[in-house]
């Protein structure tokens, strides 16, 4: 089970709400200690995604009583053996889909008493930041329940990916069509279960409640040039208040970082499924330029990643005090 950090008692009036089920082993521990800027990758059997004590994702400081839910989809490094089987790519090609060491970087966040949902399994494998739906009906042998295609799809990053960042294919047959629900169930509904759960329990503690979705982007665009430290995305003002979004802007130029709002990264579907300017449940996606932590395309740089370590610590102590107050 994953430690959990809480900094304050919970109130002795809290509102009923079902606990989340707190789960994890150390297959793919949290590695905001790890000696290995490298981050190898884990790969995992079936025996092991069987087990009912493994869960697919990390949860810090479920219980406690904070506005602020943060949300780590694309960090995992973990690789089911069923799909390196089906998979004509190397596991290192696979990895440029990571959002690479983004779990490194929040132990100081998390000691703040903000929940954080890690998912430890790779997005290679399965995007929780893609509707259930956003399937590729050409991937598989047999029917299944996919939408008209989105952009991501005909990109060829929908729910299971298609390509590899490099936008080499990643199966080169077609996979059964019982692929996807088995994956949905072992990464996508638990994911989502838990960040209702925890974004509910924020509202009903607080009235209101901000899901942070924490990203990674390369340093330079594809005309190679180069991306502010962050960008925030509130589908163009539609998951945040504006209020928020302006001291938000404020806090982190005050840190001394560079920052943009909304192009090229808008907000994926978690940010859009989960968040309304307009209601008690509100969301932003937050990029992090790869520059200000890693040293290389596949290193963590050990000196800025403890900068920035701080930063996104401070960031979580602002956003809590934040939504507080705007609740």
């Amino acid at each position: 089970m994953s430690e959990s950090f809480v900094t304050e008692p919970l109130p002795v009036e809290a509102p009923e709400t079902p606990a989340p089920s707190l789960r994890a082993t150390p297959a793919a521990p949290n590695a905001g200690s790890r000696p290995d800027a490298a981050l190898p990758p884990v790969i995992i059997s079936e025996t092991m995604i069987a087990d009912p004590d493994y869960a697919s994702f990390d949860i810090y400081a479920a219980g406690a009583a904070s506005p602020v839910v943060v949300s780590c989809p694309h960090a995992g490094r973990t690789y089911p053996a069923s799909m390196m089987d089906c998979a004509t790519q190397p596991v290192e090609a696979l990895r440029g889909l990571e959002d690479f060491g983004v779990d490194c970087l929040l132990p100081e966040l998390i000691a703040t008493g903000i929940p954080t949902v890690i998912n430890r399994v790779a997005r290679a494998y399965l995007d929780v930041n893609r509707a259930e739906t956003a399937l590729d009906r050409t991937m598989f042998a047999g029917d299944v329940a996919a939408a008209p295609p989105c952009h991501h799809v005909r990109a060829g990053y929908g729910l299971i990916p298609k390509l590899t960042a490099g936008r080499k294919p990643i199966y080169t047959k077609a996979l059964p069509s019982t692929e996807v629900s088995a994956r949905l169930e072992f990464v996508y509904r638990p994911y989502h279960e838990m960040l209702t759960r925890l974004l509910d329990s924020a509202v009903a503690w607080h009235g209101a409640g901000l899901l942070v979705d924490l990203h990674s982007m390369p340093a330079y665009d594809r005309l190679n040039n180069r991306l502010p430290d962050i960008i925030c995305g509130d589908a163009h003002g539609s998951t945040l208040d504006s209020a928020t979004a302006s001291a938000l802007t404020r806090f982190l130029q005050d840190c001394g970082l560079s920052v943009s709002w909304n192009h090229p990264y808008a907000g994926g579907f978690i940010t859009r499924a989960y968040g309304d300017s307009r209601g008690p449940r509100q969301t932003v996606q937050i990029e992090l330029n790869r520059a200000l932590y890693m040293d290389g395309p596949a290193r963590l740089d050990p000196v800025r990643a403890a900068t920035l370590r701080g930063q996104i610590g401070a960031l979580g102590r602002f956003l809590a005090e934040t939504a507080r107050v705007a609740a």
